[in-house]
């Protein structure tokens, strides 16, 4: 019945789950989201509405600022980029035409255009949006925040200022409705002021048989006159590459770090080949000119394709791992060159295990790839340990069984992972790992644990140091000796039963007789 800020004191060996400050009395709250910047967080009270809690530093209580007018049922909170607006999404009781999609920013203390100098958080737009998931994201910001999009229930696309995006809009319109968009991250560079995904989904009969092909689509848009110009813009859009995927209904746009290329992860309800319960998947990367289509569910020379079970981009380098095949599947790193238009795999990081999850560090030098939610917990730790080869090495492994969330910490060295409710109703609670010993060095347990999340690092905190190549290499060489050392390297030999387990490997009947 409430939300607990703590901090993590690291020692050598283990690490310390403390208070930060007092718990925050809040009733069945299931919704919380921290800004980018770390300065607030977002919760959701079921009697007052959305809360946003602005967290100082050197201080035990935050500030807490009831957003008037903010829906008591919302189910869904998002940041923008830079922490200035807040969208809220809530549920639309059957039949009501209310708007359920509000974006919120806060008025200077000194006064702005619409805020009155209050310190509020106003309502900048609001829209009506029915049947929409709590976890999707229908209104997006470049990384600067100087234009939004939103996609529309009937799956248009909508380009606005991004501080005012409740204004008159630039609309995108599709063969038929778009079910996802992102972001290029790339700088504006007039007259180019912004590059964008757009997933068209497949087209399908009575039957829900293919009958026409779904569509990854890049679009640029381009200021009329140069922004450099003191004259008004106008935005000019262009659809510069259209990539047709044979089968998809939803998908995630993933872009790299230079945003010179895009991974759609394509997925169906029901694989129509017939050899998944869970349905199909594909994975197909674009480049931005349309110059590289590259669909990875096509056998290749390194390996036999299949469905995707996960795919990530480093946070820092454009390179990816991608787990593909039926479990155990076959984990692979890739890069690609955007000055020569090619993806390459690198190395296969694990040729057959039970793996369907990556997480990379925040500095890119270290990924953990595990198998959760019906797997077993497994967690590899590889770390990278060559700049120009692009060369990930293990170094370490562990058991996290249960676990429904995980997410690396802001330093880039402990891994969070926890058991959460209602997924899983016993056994909730948090622990934390030190990835380059594969050591879990503390934990908290719960009766009813909802969410955890790490509070983030301001874009400009010099606070944490990335994981060195010396580290990794000394981590590499201790999870070595340690494998030999316990003799997992042994030879594996046939079971048999305890009782028919007697000396020098004969059996129990064998040395009765």
């Amino acid at each position: 019945d409430n939300i607990r800020l703590l901090k993590l004191d690291v020692g050598a060996d283990e690490a310390a789950i403390e208070p930060h400050s007092a718990a925050i009395p809040v009733p069945k709250v299931k919704v919380a989201a921290w800004s980018p910047d770390g300065s607030a967080l977002a919760i959701v009270d079921p009697s007052k509405g959305v809360v946003v809690v602005e967290v100082v530093e050197g201080t035990k209580e935050g500030q807490q600022l009831v957003i008037q007018g903010s829906s008591k049922t919302t189910q869904g909170l998002f940041w923008s980029p830079l922490s200035s607006s807040l969208l809220t999404l809530a549920a639309l009781p059957k039949g009501s035409t209310e708007p359920n999609l509000q974006v919120w920013r806060r008025s200077s203390k000194d006064g702005c255009e619409s805020g009155g100098g209050t310190g509020e958080y106003l309502c900048a737009a609001s829209f009506h949006h029915p049947k929409l998931q709590n976890d999707r994201q229908v209104i997006k910001w470049t990384s600067d925040e100087q234009f939004c999009a939103r996609l529309t229930a009937e799956g248009n696309l909508h380009l606005h200022d991004g501080a005012d995006p409740g204004g008159v809009p630039i609309e995108l319109e599709f063969p038929h409705a778009a079910q996802e968009f992102a972001f290029a991250p790339i700088r504006p560079k007039p007259p180019l002021q912004m590059r964008l995904a757009v997933f068209v989904p497949d087209v399908r009969d009575d039957l829900q048989r293919v009958a026409a092909p779904g569509e990854v689509a890049i679009w640029e848009v381009a200021s009329l006159p140069p922004a450099s110009t003191p004259q008004p813009r106008e935005l000019q859009p262009r659809k510069r590459v259209s990539a047709s995927v044979a089968a998809g209904q939803t998908a995630d746009l993933m872009w790299s770090p230079s945003g010179t290329a895009v991974l759609a992860h394509c997925m169906t309800e029901v694989d129509e080949s017939g050899k998944s319960y869970y349905g199909g998947s594909r994975l197909v990367l674009v480049s931005h000119d349309g110059s590289a289509v590259k669909d990875f569910t096509d056998p290749d020379e390194f390996g036999a394709g299949g469905v995707t079970q996960a795919a990530s981009w480093s946070p820092t380098r454009d390179e990816f791992v991608l787990i593909r095949g039926f479990q155990p599947a076959q984990v692979t790193l890739w890069t690609w060159d955007h000055r020569a238009r090619k993806v390459s795999m690198v190395k296969v990081l694990l040729e057959k295990a039970h793996r369907n999850t990556i997480r990379y560090n925040p500095f890119g030098s270290l990924v953990c790839l595990a198998g959760f939610g019906n797997l077993a917990g497994e967690m590899d730790f590889f770390g990278r340990l060559d700049d120009d080869r692009g060369d990930y090495l293990l170094v370490a492994s562990a058991v996290a069984n249960c676990t429904v969330s995980a997410e690396w910490a802001p330093d880039g060295r402990h891994m969070l992972t926890a058991v959460l409710s209602p997924r899983m109703r016993v056994d909730n609670g948090v622990f934390v790992w030190r990835a380059l010993a594969g050591m879990k060095v503390s934990e908290l347990a719960a009766d009813e644990l909802y969410e955890v999340q790490w509070r983030p690092e301001p874009p400009d905190s010099l606070r944490f140091l990335d994981v060195s190549m010396e580290e990794v290499e000394r981590a590499t060489k201790g999870f070595v000796d340690r494998t030999m050392k316990d003799g997992v390297g042994a030879k594996k030999q046939a079971y048999r039963p305890p009782k028919a387990r007697g000396a020098e490997g004969s059996s129990t009947v064998a040395a009765m007789m």
